[in-house]
């Protein structure tokens, strides 16, 4: 980690009070910062830290809910280095199978949640030249069999980050979309199945990042001034090249590993 990057700044988090978000916080909070820890339930900061740590609950599905934070973080400063959109949902299932309604809320936690709080804050990131990264995953690159709904929300989140580094280039932001591998989260018991119920799945099999890994990943995507589509692991980088080398070996792929995924 480059310190001296991360001095002084103002840092906006979203989803700390798991996982990889509070992986990230903890990894700042020993740098003399300002943190606005984000998440709908609300925990009181650990002490002792360099960093100022101001958690504020919000739920990102909603929009006055997210007016009034964005004002609170605005109150206390005008300028954003660094926005993590990290809060987000899986969603497991045919999308034959999958209601509508799941479609919305995934499409309205992964994509418009996001969104939204980046338009908030976007005078504040651009008047910092800041960066904007927002936690993705592979299966944005390409549809991914079982996963029709989360693999669309977050492709929709891939191509707005991609406008909007292209638009506010001359701004000096940076738009970073990072695809992590393989975490030891919760995301697979507390996403949502074809039905809207919540998902009981266990961790993926293999090797298996820890969110304070991962976070050190981010860190080092957000300290290069080069990043933009950041991925970690050999699965990853199969899915990026397959769909542009040979986009039906990659499908005969998937059909193959993922078969009891959709059956």
């Amino acid at each position: 980690m480059k310190n001296h990057l991360w001095e002084n700044k103002n840092i906006v988090i979203t989803g700390t009070s798991s996982g990889i978000g509070e992986a990230l916080m903890m990894a700042l909070s020993g740098i003399n910062c300002r943190i606005f820890a984000l998440d709908r339930v609300s925990k009181t900061p650990p002490s002792n830290t360099k960093a100022e740590i101001i958690p504020l609950t919000v739920d990102i599905t909603d929009d006055e809910n997210m007016k009034s934070v964005a004002g609170e973080i605005l109150a206390k400063t005008d300028s954003i280095d660094y926005l993590f959109n990290n809060a987000g949902i899986t969603t497991h299932g045919r999308m034959d199978e999958t209601h509508i309604d799941v479609f919305r809320k995934t499409f309205n936690i992964n994509f418009f949640g996001n969104i939204h709080l980046t338009l908030l804050l976007i005078e504040a990131i651009k008047k910092a030249r800041g960066a904007v990264m927002v936690t993705s995953t592979v299966s944005g690159l390409y549809g991914i069999p079982g996963r029709s709904a989360y693999s669309s929300s977050k492709a929709a989140l891939h191509a707005a980050y991609e406008s909007l580094r292209i638009e506010l280039s001359e701004f000096g932001v940076r738009s970073i979309i990072f695809c992590p591998p393989y975490t030891k989260t919760a995301l697979r018991t507390s996403g949502l199945d074809s039905k809207g119920n919540q998902l009981n799945e266990e961790q993926a099999k293999g090797n298996i990042k820890t969110p304070e890994e991962v976070a050190q990943f981010m860190i080092s995507a957000a300290e290069d001034p080069n990043s933009r589509l950041v991925i970690i692991d050999k699965s990853g980088f199969f899915v990026k090249w397959m769909r542009l080398l040979s986009p039906a070996y990659l499908e005969k792929t998937l059909f193959k590993r993922l078969f009891a995924d959709f059956h």
